[in-house]
């Protein structure tokens, strides 16, 4: 029995052409599986931790009640990784109840009414990313940066708030 016959079939019964076309795509799905697992900075990266603060101003009492600490913090309205953003180390009050706060009126002009059962909050995370010079990216990528304003959530509480600082 010959190996490849008149044809050009191996043992009479798979076309040479096939068996190339099959090695050339396995070569290709290895290459592309391969290419997908590297890192994209061309060296080994490591995550380090990054600690950050928000600031949530006017926050109703049931909603600040709800924000515990070691809950984890994730963004409804950007994506991070499927991941969440960081772990709620530490909950502070920076307004008690009734302090003043700016309304707008229906004229257009602003006025300071008091606004009860409110308070505002300095919530500090802790989270993992790469850090680049003065560039923050929490689970390589979800860019942080100080004055963002961002809904942010927890398992019981949706709140909007603004980070204020990072370390």
């Amino acid at each position: 029995m010959k190996i490849i016959d008149r044809n050009g079939r191996l043992f009479g019964k798979i076309s040479i052409i096939d068996v190339l076309v099959i090695a050339v795509v396995i070569v290709m799905a290895a290459a592309l599986y391969f290419k997908g697992r590297q890192t994209h900075t061309g060296a080994s990266v490591t995550e380090r931790p990054i600690v950050f603060q928000i600031r949530a101003q006017g926050i109703d009492n049931y909603v600040a009640d709800a924000i515990l600490e070691e809950d984890y913090l994730y963004d409804q309205g950007y994506s991070s990784g499927g991941k969440p953003i960081g772990r709620i180390t530490l909950v502070e009050v920076e307004r008690t109840p009734g302090t003043k706060v700016a309304d707008e009126l229906g004229d257009g002009t602003a006025a300071l009414v008091e606004a009860e059962d409110t308070v505002d909050l300095l919530i500090t995370v802790e989270g993992s990313g790469l850090v680049s010079g003065r560039s923050y990216s929490i689970n390589r990528v979800y860019d942080l940066g100080i004055n963002s304003s961002r809904n942010y959530a927890t398992k019981r509480a949706d709140f909007v708030g603004t980070v204020c600082e990072i370390f």
